[in-house]
């Protein structure tokens, strides 16, 4: 049975570099979003969009955790890496919203539905990052 690898300074780049990646796509959402979601939702929709993609960047960035501290092990457990990070990430999310949803007075339907739209292009975001992550791993082994 092979050791993992001890922990190593490349762990915590690639979260830095995962991390800061989607804080770019937030950032992009909420530039994109802003005129739209004022308009359709008022004044008061811009508040639940930024809390909904305040939720989905603080989900994204759980889910990403485990998946780069699995680099250090096998190749083949990456997988499992994977799949624990898509769980965390779900379950963030959905209790991050579910708390901002019953514990603030914002606008349900803004805020859920970009919790939506910003999980999905985070997910995307960090599929592709991760993606070239792995490959760069399983080259260097």
């Amino acid at each position: 049975m092979t050791q993992p690898a001890p922990a190593s300074p490349r762990v915590g780049v690639a979260f830095a570099r995962i991390a800061a990646c989607s804080a770019g796509v937030a950032a992009a959402l909420v530039l994109l979003g802003w005129w739209p979601t004022r308009r359709m939702a008022g004044a008061a929709g811009a508040w639940p969009m930024l809390a909904g993609i305040g939720v989905a960047l603080v989900g994204a960035w759980a889910g990403s955790l485990p998946t780069v501290l699995y680099l250090r092990k096998d190749p083949r457990e990456h997988i499992s890496g994977i799949l624990i990070g898509l769980v965390v990430r779900f379950v963030a999310t959905m209790a991050l919203a579910l708390a901002v949803l019953l514990g603030s007075g914002l606008a349900q339907t803004p805020l859920l539905l970009w919790v939506a739209i910003a999980h999905l292009g985070l997910l995307l975001t960090d599929v592709l990052g991760l993606v070239g992550l792995l490959q760069r791993s399983v080259r260097e082994e």
